[in-house]
């Protein structure tokens, strides 16, 4: 590894599998100090065990906000300051339909997780990455953000949208001082949200044949791309929308 994240310190949501923990893997390698949030325990267990001391493990609901406010002040205590923020926890409602089939708790559960989980991880990171000069601070949005390229799945979408415009608006506040925002959009990747297409074998082959690239991502591809945002080398690069999803969205 270069070691582009030397003496970064981060936090990354969502850091129990799929591409938060990539994420988190792949930052650890490149130099920087984690502190890997997520509410399973048990993955957040394995990670550190996998990675070692530059892990600090924080068992946090994203949805609550006390939780994240004390994990946020532990990884501060323990690291001395944060440079770089990644809300990357969220989920996939099984329950997810289109409008007129929708239940009220689906919508609701699906905005609380990824849409008020990104907000109350930016308000508190933010505030650690003002304490510390500045920073990167890296949403994971979505394709469906920009495209209705999800029937089906109107929570999910609508709550990802939502991300991309609060990066955008963020990245405008912020800028002047010294915290750059910006978002990521994977595109179907190998991970635990992937599942229930991958497990159906006529799903999977539609799905994979509206990729350009024709294949599925793998989370250490969006990986990164994060790597790259939370380095110095992005150092002017705010506002963006950094796609990942092997051309999905530019056809």
């Amino acid at each position: 590894m270069s070691r582009r994240l030397e003496r970064k310190r981060a936090l990354v949501t969502g850091a129990a599998s799929g591409i938060g923990q990539a994420t988190a893997v792949r930052f650890a390698a490149e130099g920087a100090r984690v502190a890997c949030l997520d509410t399973n325990e048990a993955g957040l267990a394995r990670v550190a065990a996998d990675v070692g001391e530059a892990v600090l493990p924080l068992p946090c609901d994203v949805v609550r906000e006390e939780e994240v406010e004390r994990a946020v002040a532990a990884a501060v205590e323990r690291y001395g300051g944060l440079d770089v923020i990644v809300a990357n926890a969220g989920i996939e409602h099984p329950g997810d339909a289109r409008v007129d089939r929708l239940e009220l708790a689906v919508w609701q559960r699906t905005l609380e997780v990824n849409l008020t989980g990104v907000f109350l991880t930016c308000k508190h990171g933010v505030r650690a990455l003002l304490a510390s000069g500045g920073g990167s601070l890296i949403c994971t949005a979505s394709p469906t953000s920009l495209y209705g390229l999800a029937p089906g799945q109107d929570a999910y979408s609508a709550s990802k949208a939502g991300v991309l415009g609060l990066a955008r608006v963020m990245a405008n506040e912020f800028a002047k001082e010294g915290i750059r925002v910006n978002a990521v959009v994977p595109g179907f990747t190998l991970t635990g949200l992937a599942d229930r297409v991958v497990a159906n074998e006529a799903w999977f082959r539609e799905t994979v044949a509206a990729i350009p690239l024709g294949r599925p991502g793998e989370p250490d591809e969006v990986a990164a791309i994060m790597v790259f945002l939370a380095s110095d080398e992005a150092s002017y690069a705010t506002g963006g929308i950094f796609v990942v999803d092997g051309g999905v969205t530019a056809v």
